[in-house]
């Protein structure tokens, strides 16, 4: 018995709109978390953070089934083999459309995310100019991949208790 593309449709659609759930769930969370990250709350950081981690594993196990799916059917792995997949399985052109809307979803995500790593360098760059100020040293002078630039802040004396 073998299957046919009408049994897989409904099987892809239901992974693409999980994924496209979970896309808005976490360009939510990405939102907040921007907003979260310029209050300073610490306890508001950790907690948007465990959301965002636990968002990401449930999108990282929805493209794992995604991807055995393409395996199990003899499509092989990669993008390549999804577009086989789709172009095999996708009987309307929905399955196609919610794919690219998924995409553009996920585009977004990874905007706000970018975002976000920005305001922590930023943050993380003041601390260790505060920390070479108390230290007495300032920073060497050395530049990381994105030419900012870091070190580790040397040791001063400060006095005898």
């Amino acid at each position: 018995m073998s299957v046919r593309p009408g049994e897989i449709q409904p099987h892809l659609q239901r992974i693409l709109l999980e994924e496209a759930r979970l896309l808005a769930e976490l360009e939510g969370l990405l939102e907040r978390e921007t907003a979260i990250l310029q209050s300073e709350d610490v306890a508001a950081i950790q907690n948007i953070g465990a959301a965002r981690h636990g968002c990401v594993a449930r999108l990282t196990q929805l493209d794992a089934e995604r991807a055995d799916l393409c395996r199990m059917l003899s499509f092989g792995s990669g993008a390549p083999a999804l577009q086989r997949l789709f172009a095999w399985a996708d009987l309307d052109g929905s399955v196609q459309r919610q794919w690219q809307s998924n995409l553009q979803l996920a585009r977004r995500c990874k905007q706000l995310n970018d975002r976000n790593g920005a305001i922590v360098t930023v943050k993380l760059s003041r601390v260790q100019q505060r920390l070479g100020q108390l230290r007495g040293s300032p920073p060497p002078a050395v530049y990381g991949p994105k030419a900012a630039r870091y070190g580790a802040p040397g040791a001063r004396h400060l006095g005898r208790a």
